[in-house]
Protein backbone atom coordinates (compact mmCIF):
# COMPACT_ATOMS: atom_id res chain seq x y z
CA UNK A 1 0.00 0.00 0.00
CA UNK A 2 1.34 3.16 -1.02
CA UNK A 3 1.74 5.89 1.14
CA UNK A 4 0.06 8.62 -0.35
CA UNK A 5 -3.28 9.06 -2.30
CA UNK A 6 -5.41 11.58 -4.15
CA UNK A 7 -9.02 12.46 -2.70
CA UNK A 8 -11.30 15.16 -2.95
CA UNK A 9 -11.41 15.81 0.79
CA UNK A 10 -13.83 18.64 2.22
CA UNK A 11 -13.04 20.88 5.50
CA UNK A 12 -15.18 23.13 8.13
CA UNK A 13 -13.47 26.26 9.09
CA UNK A 14 -16.10 27.89 11.33
CA UNK A 15 -18.95 28.22 8.81
CA UNK A 16 -16.27 28.22 5.75
CA UNK A 17 -16.97 25.00 3.82
CA UNK A 18 -13.86 24.43 1.74
CA UNK A 19 -13.16 21.27 -0.41
CA UNK A 20 -10.04 20.75 -2.62
CA UNK A 21 -8.48 17.85 -4.50
CA UNK A 22 -5.41 17.20 -2.59
CA UNK A 23 -2.72 14.32 -1.72
CA UNK A 24 -3.79 12.40 1.94
CA UNK A 25 -1.86 10.20 3.92
CA UNK A 26 -2.78 6.49 3.80
CA UNK A 27 -2.38 5.69 7.30
CA UNK A 28 -4.53 8.69 8.78
CA UNK A 29 -7.33 7.91 6.38
CA UNK A 30 -7.26 4.34 5.11
CA UNK A 31 -7.60 2.52 8.89
CA UNK A 32 -10.85 0.28 8.39
CA UNK A 33 -11.32 -3.36 7.73
CA UNK A 34 -10.80 -3.39 4.03
CA UNK A 35 -9.02 -0.86 1.60
CA UNK A 36 -9.56 -0.93 -1.97
CA UNK A 37 -7.88 0.76 -5.28
CA UNK A 38 -10.96 2.62 -6.38
CA UNK A 39 -11.00 2.40 -10.26
CA UNK A 40 -14.37 4.27 -10.42
CA UNK A 41 -16.91 5.87 -8.03
CA UNK A 42 -19.30 8.10 -9.12
CA UNK A 43 -21.02 11.91 -8.95
CA UNK A 44 -24.30 12.13 -7.25
CA UNK A 45 -26.63 15.35 -6.43
CA UNK A 46 -25.78 14.91 -2.97
CA UNK A 47 -21.90 14.68 -3.54
CA UNK A 48 -22.51 17.99 -5.81
CA UNK A 49 -24.24 19.38 -2.69
CA UNK A 50 -21.55 18.67 -0.39
CA UNK A 51 -18.66 19.41 -2.85
CA UNK A 52 -19.91 22.74 -3.83
CA UNK A 53 -21.04 23.54 -0.03
CA UNK A 54 -24.57 24.11 -1.20
CA UNK A 55 -25.97 22.18 1.50
CA UNK A 56 -24.82 20.63 4.96
CA UNK A 57 -24.55 17.00 3.93
CA UNK A 58 -21.13 16.22 6.00
CA UNK A 59 -21.77 16.01 9.59
CA UNK A 60 -18.15 15.11 10.34
CA UNK A 61 -14.94 17.34 9.10
CA UNK A 62 -12.38 16.76 7.38
CA UNK A 63 -14.09 13.83 5.09
CA UNK A 64 -13.19 12.61 1.73
CA UNK A 65 -16.02 12.78 -0.23
CA UNK A 66 -18.11 10.05 -2.22
CA UNK A 67 -21.02 8.02 -1.74
CA UNK A 68 -20.65 5.26 -4.28
CA UNK A 69 -17.77 3.69 -4.87
CA UNK A 70 -16.40 0.58 -7.08
CA UNK A 71 -12.55 -0.89 -6.48
CA UNK A 72 -10.65 -3.79 -6.39
CA UNK A 73 -9.72 -5.22 -2.66
CA UNK A 74 -5.78 -4.98 -2.01
CA UNK A 75 -5.81 -5.12 2.04
CA UNK A 76 -8.75 -7.22 4.16
CA UNK A 77 -8.73 -8.04 7.67
CA UNK A 78 -11.86 -9.93 7.28
CA UNK A 79 -12.44 -13.29 5.75
CA UNK A 80 -16.03 -11.82 3.97
CA UNK A 81 -13.43 -10.51 1.28
CA UNK A 82 -10.10 -11.37 -0.03
CA UNK A 83 -7.56 -9.58 -1.83
CA UNK A 84 -8.08 -9.57 -5.48
CA UNK A 85 -11.79 -8.86 -5.18
CA UNK A 86 -14.33 -7.36 -7.29
CA UNK A 87 -16.54 -4.93 -5.03
CA UNK A 88 -18.50 -1.93 -4.82
CA UNK A 89 -20.54 0.06 -1.63
CA UNK A 90 -23.27 2.84 -2.08
CA UNK A 91 -24.42 4.91 0.96
CA UNK A 92 -24.08 3.35 4.56
CA UNK A 93 -23.38 7.06 4.94
CA UNK A 94 -20.01 7.31 2.55
CA UNK A 95 -19.54 11.05 1.67
CA UNK A 96 -21.82 11.95 5.15
CA UNK A 97 -20.01 10.03 7.89
CA UNK A 98 -17.08 8.12 7.03
CA UNK A 99 -14.82 8.71 4.31
CA UNK A 100 -16.06 8.22 0.75
CA UNK A 101 -15.01 7.10 -3.18
CA UNK A 102 -13.69 9.98 -4.49
CA UNK A 103 -10.20 9.16 -4.04
CA UNK A 104 -7.91 6.73 -5.60
CA UNK A 105 -8.02 4.40 -2.40
CA UNK A 106 -10.62 3.71 0.08
CA UNK A 107 -11.69 2.03 3.36
CA UNK A 108 -14.70 0.77 4.38
CA UNK A 109 -16.26 -2.34 6.80
CA UNK A 110 -16.03 -5.25 5.41
CA UNK A 111 -20.44 -6.59 5.08
CA UNK A 112 -20.89 -2.97 3.29
CA UNK A 113 -19.39 -4.17 0.04
CA UNK A 114 -20.76 -6.10 -2.33
CA UNK A 115 -19.63 -8.05 -5.09
CA UNK A 116 -19.70 -6.94 -8.61
CA UNK A 117 -20.48 -9.57 -10.77
CA UNK A 118 -18.27 -11.23 -13.73
CA UNK A 119 -20.55 -9.79 -16.57
CA UNK A 120 -20.36 -6.08 -15.04
CA UNK A 121 -17.31 -3.89 -15.20
CA UNK A 122 -16.29 -1.02 -12.39
CA UNK A 123 -17.88 1.39 -15.34
CA UNK A 124 -21.42 -0.05 -14.99
CA UNK A 125 -21.43 -0.69 -11.41
CA UNK A 126 -20.68 3.06 -11.01
CA UNK A 127 -23.03 3.74 -13.83
CA UNK A 128 -25.81 2.98 -11.79
CA UNK A 129 -24.57 2.77 -7.85
CA UNK A 130 -26.93 4.50 -5.57
CA UNK A 131 -29.14 6.58 -8.59
CA UNK A 132 -29.78 2.72 -9.22
CA UNK A 133 -30.49 1.43 -6.43
CA UNK A 134 -32.63 4.11 -5.43
CA UNK A 135 -34.46 3.70 -8.73
CA UNK A 136 -34.70 -0.27 -7.76
CA UNK A 137 -35.94 0.27 -4.41
CA UNK A 138 -38.91 2.95 -5.88
CA UNK A 139 -39.90 0.69 -8.48
CA UNK A 140 -39.95 -2.49 -5.70
CA UNK A 141 -42.12 -0.27 -3.69
CA UNK A 142 -44.84 0.14 -6.77
CA UNK A 143 -44.36 -3.69 -6.89
CA UNK A 144 -45.18 -4.41 -3.83
CA UNK A 145 -48.58 -2.18 -3.49
CA UNK A 146 -49.55 -4.40 -6.44
CA UNK A 147 -48.93 -1.96 -9.37
CA UNK A 148 -48.14 -4.32 -12.05
CA UNK A 149 -47.90 -3.01 -15.93
CA UNK A 150 -51.32 -3.87 -16.93
CA UNK A 151 -52.36 -1.33 -13.94
CA UNK A 152 -51.44 1.38 -16.26
CA UNK A 153 -48.86 4.42 -16.90
CA UNK A 154 -45.72 5.14 -14.52
CA UNK A 155 -44.67 8.57 -14.52
CA UNK A 156 -41.35 9.61 -13.54
CA UNK A 157 -40.00 13.05 -12.64
CA UNK A 158 -36.36 14.29 -12.99
CA UNK A 159 -36.40 11.95 -16.10
CA UNK A 160 -33.13 13.18 -17.34
CA UNK A 161 -31.66 12.77 -14.13
CA UNK A 162 -29.52 9.49 -12.69
CA UNK A 163 -32.79 8.45 -10.96
CA UNK A 164 -34.84 9.25 -13.16
CA UNK A 165 -32.94 7.84 -16.49
CA UNK A 166 -32.43 4.22 -14.76
CA UNK A 167 -36.10 3.86 -13.32
CA UNK A 168 -37.29 4.76 -16.69
CA UNK A 169 -34.75 2.05 -18.34
CA UNK A 170 -35.56 -0.48 -15.53
CA UNK A 171 -39.69 0.18 -16.04
CA UNK A 172 -39.11 0.11 -20.11
CA UNK A 173 -37.58 -3.20 -18.82
CA UNK A 174 -39.92 -4.65 -17.11
CA UNK A 175 -43.08 -3.97 -19.41
CA UNK A 176 -44.50 -0.78 -18.28
CA UNK A 177 -45.51 1.77 -19.76
CA UNK A 178 -43.52 5.06 -18.83
CA UNK A 179 -44.66 8.63 -19.37
CA UNK A 180 -41.60 11.11 -17.93
CA UNK A 181 -41.05 14.44 -16.91
CA UNK A 182 -38.63 17.10 -17.82
CA UNK A 183 -38.06 21.02 -17.10
CA UNK A 184 -36.17 21.49 -20.36
CA UNK A 185 -38.15 19.14 -22.97
CA UNK A 186 -36.36 20.75 -25.58
CA UNK A 187 -32.84 20.22 -24.58
CA UNK A 188 -33.97 16.72 -23.43
CA UNK A 189 -36.04 15.31 -25.72
CA UNK A 190 -33.70 13.65 -28.24
CA UNK A 191 -31.95 12.16 -24.91
CA UNK A 192 -35.10 10.86 -23.10
CA UNK A 193 -36.19 9.21 -26.55
CA UNK A 194 -33.23 7.66 -26.62
CA UNK A 195 -33.60 5.75 -23.57
CA UNK A 196 -37.21 4.30 -24.90
CA UNK A 197 -40.44 4.81 -25.94
CA UNK A 198 -41.89 7.10 -23.40
CA UNK A 199 -44.41 9.80 -23.09
CA UNK A 200 -42.63 12.84 -22.62
CA UNK A 201 -44.26 15.90 -20.93
CA UNK A 202 -42.95 19.46 -19.98
CA UNK A 203 -42.78 20.42 -16.03
CA UNK A 204 -44.82 23.26 -16.52
CA UNK A 205 -47.93 20.92 -16.86
CA UNK A 206 -47.35 20.25 -12.51
CA UNK A 207 -46.84 23.21 -11.37
CA UNK A 208 -50.08 25.19 -11.05
CA UNK A 209 -52.10 25.12 -8.12
CA UNK A 210 -53.23 21.50 -7.36
CA UNK A 211 -56.77 20.76 -7.01
CA UNK A 212 -58.49 18.56 -4.34
CA UNK A 213 -58.73 16.00 -6.70
CA UNK A 214 -57.86 15.66 -10.38
CA UNK A 215 -57.89 13.25 -13.40
CA UNK A 216 -56.63 9.89 -12.83
CA UNK A 217 -53.29 9.50 -14.94
CA UNK A 218 -50.95 7.48 -14.11
CA UNK A 219 -50.97 4.29 -11.79
CA UNK A 220 -48.21 5.01 -9.56
CA UNK A 221 -45.28 7.60 -9.98
CA UNK A 222 -41.82 7.89 -9.11
CA UNK A 223 -40.80 11.58 -8.03
CA UNK A 224 -37.40 13.34 -7.54
CA UNK A 225 -38.21 16.25 -7.45
CA UNK A 226 -40.87 17.27 -4.48
CA UNK A 227 -42.59 20.47 -4.14
CA UNK A 228 -45.38 21.89 -6.22
CA UNK A 229 -44.41 19.06 -8.85
CA UNK A 230 -45.34 16.09 -6.58
CA UNK A 231 -48.11 18.13 -5.16
CA UNK A 232 -50.06 17.95 -8.95
CA UNK A 233 -48.90 14.45 -9.30
CA UNK A 234 -50.58 13.31 -5.66
CA UNK A 235 -54.11 14.60 -7.32
CA UNK A 236 -53.63 12.56 -10.71
CA UNK A 237 -52.64 9.15 -9.07
CA UNK A 238 -55.58 6.22 -9.76
CA UNK A 239 -57.06 4.44 -7.00
CA UNK A 240 -54.99 2.28 -4.54
CA UNK A 241 -51.86 4.12 -6.28
CA UNK A 242 -48.50 4.73 -5.24
CA UNK A 243 -46.18 7.23 -4.93
CA UNK A 244 -42.23 6.73 -4.47
CA UNK A 245 -40.79 9.74 -3.28
CA UNK A 246 -36.98 9.68 -3.74
CA UNK A 247 -36.01 13.29 -4.04
CA UNK A 248 -36.39 16.85 -3.42
CA UNK A 249 -34.96 18.85 -5.95
CA UNK A 250 -38.08 21.74 -5.95
CA UNK A 251 -37.56 21.52 -1.88
CA UNK A 252 -38.70 19.89 1.15
CA UNK A 253 -42.11 21.22 1.62
CA UNK A 254 -45.07 19.53 0.83
CA UNK A 255 -49.04 21.20 1.22
CA UNK A 256 -51.48 18.95 0.39
CA UNK A 257 -54.92 17.62 1.25
CA UNK A 258 -56.68 14.24 2.12
CA UNK A 259 -58.84 13.79 -0.49
CA UNK A 260 -56.54 11.49 -2.55
CA UNK A 261 -55.81 9.35 0.44
CA UNK A 262 -59.05 8.06 2.15
CA UNK A 263 -61.19 9.15 -1.13
CA UNK A 264 -58.68 7.17 -3.32
CA UNK A 265 -56.27 5.30 -0.97
CA UNK A 266 -53.20 6.01 -2.70
CA UNK A 267 -50.07 5.59 -0.81
CA UNK A 268 -47.22 7.87 -0.49
CA UNK A 269 -43.79 5.48 0.04
CA UNK A 270 -40.34 7.68 0.85
CA UNK A 271 -37.53 5.84 -0.26
CA UNK A 272 -34.15 5.09 1.51
CA UNK A 273 -31.74 4.41 -0.27
CA UNK A 274 -28.57 5.44 1.67
CA UNK A 275 -29.47 3.60 4.97
CA UNK A 276 -31.94 0.57 3.52
CA UNK A 277 -31.30 -3.03 5.00
CA UNK A 278 -28.58 -5.17 3.50
CA UNK A 279 -31.83 -7.63 2.30
CA UNK A 280 -33.36 -5.19 0.58
CA UNK A 281 -30.21 -4.03 -1.12
CA UNK A 282 -29.24 -7.77 -2.45
CA UNK A 283 -32.68 -7.95 -3.84
CA UNK A 284 -32.81 -4.69 -5.82
CA UNK A 285 -29.21 -5.66 -7.25
CA UNK A 286 -30.04 -9.50 -8.14
CA UNK A 287 -33.22 -7.49 -9.88
CA UNK A 288 -30.87 -4.85 -11.57
CA UNK A 289 -28.78 -7.79 -13.08
CA UNK A 290 -30.91 -9.93 -14.45
CA UNK A 291 -32.61 -6.41 -16.22
CA UNK A 292 -29.52 -4.58 -17.68
CA UNK A 293 -26.36 -5.01 -19.60
CA UNK A 294 -23.39 -2.40 -20.22
CA UNK A 295 -25.04 -0.82 -23.45
CA UNK A 296 -28.17 -0.01 -21.23
CA UNK A 297 -25.96 1.49 -18.72
CA UNK A 298 -23.98 3.34 -21.10
CA UNK A 299 -26.70 5.05 -22.65
CA UNK A 300 -27.43 6.99 -19.86
CA UNK A 301 -23.98 7.18 -18.20
CA UNK A 302 -21.04 9.13 -18.99
CA UNK A 303 -17.31 9.78 -17.56
CA UNK A 304 -14.95 12.20 -16.45
CA UNK A 305 -11.55 12.13 -14.53
CA UNK A 306 -11.49 12.27 -11.05
CA UNK A 307 -10.04 15.97 -10.29
CA UNK A 308 -13.05 17.32 -12.53
CA UNK A 309 -15.28 16.89 -9.66
CA UNK A 310 -16.29 19.78 -8.31
CA UNK A 311 -16.55 21.44 -11.74
CA UNK A 312 -18.96 18.88 -12.94
CA UNK A 313 -20.82 19.25 -9.45
CA UNK A 314 -21.86 23.14 -10.26
CA UNK A 315 -23.53 21.93 -13.26
CA UNK A 316 -25.38 18.88 -11.18
CA UNK A 317 -26.55 22.02 -9.19
CA UNK A 318 -27.57 24.17 -11.68
CA UNK A 319 -29.89 21.47 -13.26
CA UNK A 320 -27.53 21.78 -16.24
CA UNK A 321 -25.92 18.10 -16.36
CA UNK A 322 -27.50 14.67 -18.14
CA UNK A 323 -26.74 11.14 -17.69
CA UNK A 324 -25.51 9.84 -14.69
CA UNK A 325 -21.56 10.45 -13.78
CA UNK A 326 -18.93 7.88 -13.47
CA UNK A 327 -15.67 9.31 -12.46
CA UNK A 328 -12.38 7.67 -13.67
CA UNK A 329 -9.30 7.12 -11.64
CA UNK A 330 -7.28 4.44 -12.93
CA UNK A 331 -4.12 6.71 -14.13
CA UNK A 332 -4.01 7.85 -10.87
Amino acid sequence: MQKKFNAWLITKDINQIDSKFVELDSNEYLNNEVIIKVQNSALNYKDALALTGSAPVVRSFPLISGIDMSGIVIESKSNLLKDGDRVFATGWGLGELHNGGLASYASFDADKFMKIPSNFSFLDIMGLGTAGLTAMLSIGSLVKNGITPDRGKILVTGASGAVGSIATTLLLKMGYKVSVVTSRIDDNRDYLAHIGDVEILDSSLFTNEPKMLSKENWAGAIDVVGGRVLENIITQISHSGVVAICGQVRGLELKTNLAPFFLRGIKLIGIDSAFCTKKSRVESWEKIFTLLNGKDIEKISEVIDLDKAYEKSLLIIEGKNKKRIITNHQDL
